[in-house]
């Protein structure tokens, strides 16, 4: 039994170590440094088949570098996958020391039982502050589930460790031949693969989990901007099937004259020109707003729990800011303005479509009213670059 396991083992580390590869080729930047961890793992364990019994000494250098290699990159896949520092320069360093420690057991003061354990004392070493680093960076319930399957594998070198010790007090050559062909080490062995066998699935299951999140993403946000998209904004809006009516107001945005900007500066000018607005949105506007983009120059924005006389001076605001904005680094040589219309929700409203009506119907007045300005429901907040800063007219 110990003999088949002894093949399957590196069988199964060297096909996880070619799956993570393959994944690189879709992107997946971690990828890389798992499936050479796995491969490192699968040559480890599979070096005594390469050996003649009287290559102890080489064996034993090659199978711990090769070890401590799979630890190495276990751990820089973790900080690469939740982008972390990687601290590469203290690392490698770390990984030499280490290696010289155990290589020292091995030929200059010859002590199996010390090698033993100085061997995966390292490699935890090697991992367990990697996982510190990344231990407040996990996104969702399956970079946890990684996370503990790591741990784990770091618990369990650390017990394996502390049972040769005990289980080998004086470290004489017979004991130490005892512990590794007795059943107890062979389950110990097996343990430690099934924890390896683990944190693969668990990495894959994170890979899974991190393109579907990637695959939400851009199919809820706008590529140019960042900000939601239409389908986003919906998914995001408030729910009016409740028994309570949401409370809010929604702010619809436009560019004034963009086609000009366009047809004179050239689309990536325009382009410029709607991330610089995206950007000022999302700077000025409260952390609870839902901005979106809508298409071509069009944002609209749900502010929850927020009065329409809060948003215009808000929008008064974004208006000033983005009219005296300068745009000759990008190569426009003119100011460029915008006009803003709101609306809060109503009752009677039976979805948040209903405000956004209304608020884009309060934007075409600013548009036909001259433009540069912000029309509240109500209210008319007329305000120009000639104008004074603040004029209001009542609508009847």
């Amino acid at each position: 039994m110990q003999d088949n396991f002894a093949y399957l083992l590196p069988f199964i580390m060297l096909t996880f170590g070619l799956v993570f590869l393959g994944l690189q080729t879709m992107g997946f930047k971690p990828a890389r440094f798992w499936g050479i961890g796995y491969i490192c793992t699968a040559l480890g364990f599979s070096s005594p088949m390469f050996f003649a019994d009287d290559a102890f000494l080489v064996h034993a250098l090659i199978s711990n570098i090769l070890f401590f290699s799979a630890f190495f990159f276990y751990g820089h896949a973790l900080l690469v996958q939740f982008e972390a520092k990687t601290l590469l320069g203290w690392r490698i360093g770390f990984l030499a020391a280490a290696y010289a420690v155990v290589a020292y057991f091995i030929v200059f003061q010859i002590d199996l039982r010390a090698e033993l354990a100085m061997s995966d004392l390292m490699c935890a070493a090697l991992l367990a502050p990697c996982i510190l680093l990344v231990a407040n960076k996990t996104r969702h319930v399956m970079d946890k589930v990684l996370l503990a399957a790591t741990s784990a594998v770091v618990l369990e070198t650390i017990i394996r460790v502390s049972v040769l010790l005990v289980t080998t007090p004086g470290g004489s050559p017979r004991d130490i031949d005892a512990f590794m062909a007795s059943d107890y080490a062979f389950l110990m062995q097996m343990t430690a693969s099934i924890f390896g066998f683990l944190m693969a699935l668990a990495v894959l299951a994170s890979v899974v989990a991190n393109v579907l999140l990637q695959h939400r993403h851009a199919a809820d946000h706008d590529p140019l901007t960042g900000l939601l998209n239409r389908r986003g904004f919906d998914d995001r809006s408030p729910d009016f099937r409740g028994q309570e009516q949401p409370e809010g107001t929604v702010l619809m945005c436009d560019i004034d004259h963009f086609k000009h900007v366009n047809d004179q500066f050239g689309h990536a000018a325009g382009d410029r020109v709607i991330i610089g607005f995206a950007e000022l949105l999302k700077e000025r506007l409260p952390p609870q707003a839902r901005i979106a983009r809508f298409g071509g120059e069009e944002f609209v924005v749900y502010l929850p729990d927020t009065t329409a006389t809060e948003i215009a001076v808000l929008a008064n605001m974004l208006r000033v800011s983005f009219a005296t904005r300068e745009w000759t680094a990008v190569g426009i040589d003119r100011q460029i303005s915008a006009s803003f219309g709101i609306s809060s929700i109503a009752r009677g409203d039976h979805s948040i479509h209903d405000a956004i009506a209304r608020a884009d119907s309060f934007l075409y007045k600013a548009k036909s009213n001259g433009r540069n300005q912000v029309v509240q429901e109500g209210m008319s907040v007329l305000t120009t670059q000639s104008a004074p800063p603040l004029k209001i007219i009542s609508i009847l």
